[in-house]
């Protein structure tokens, strides 16, 4: 059976898109992902050619800060702590970031025959991040 998840976050106010990655990295997400780091590449027009690299984090900024300069959508995969769970994360040129819980995906713990994502659990590692910024979340779940 397919999942689709997604959330998306909306913010009062414009910030860059590097500052909106440097606060999910001061607040506990990283780009670890299996020990690698997944990120689309610069000149991915819609294509979502995810690469899963074995590159320092350096790179990975520099990459990532080439594609915000360039106006293209910023795509990569981001864990929480020590958990293994995250998901990969879209930061549109308005500041809009769409996550999709794809990784180690955290389900409420109930008897059913269907895994519901334990939305609590993003929600509490994500929105504090923006403070006075945060101006909505949403979140769509289709089994």
């Amino acid at each position: 059976m397919s999942v689709s998840i997604s959330i998306e976050i909306s913010l009062s106010k414009q910030i860059s898109r590097m500052d909106i990655l440097h606060k999910l990295e001061e607040f506990g997400w990283s780009y670890n992902d299996q020990g690698k780091v997944t990120f689309l590449p610069v000149g991915d027009e819609d294509d979502f050619d995810w690469q899963h690299k074995d590159i320092p984090i350096d790179e990975l900024l520099k990459i990532l800060a080439i594609k915000d300069n360039q106006g293209e959508l910023i795509g990569v995969a981001m864990t929480w702590k020590d958990t293994n769970i995250g998901g990969t994360f879209l930061i549109k040129e308005n500041g809009t970031i769409l996550i999709s819980p794809d990784i180690n995906r955290k389900v409420l713990d109930v008897e059913s025959y269907i895994k519901v994502t334990d939305i609590n659990w993003y929600t509490t590692k994500l929105v504090p991040i923006f403070g006075p910024l945060f101006q909505s979340i949403s979140y769509g779940e289709h089994v």
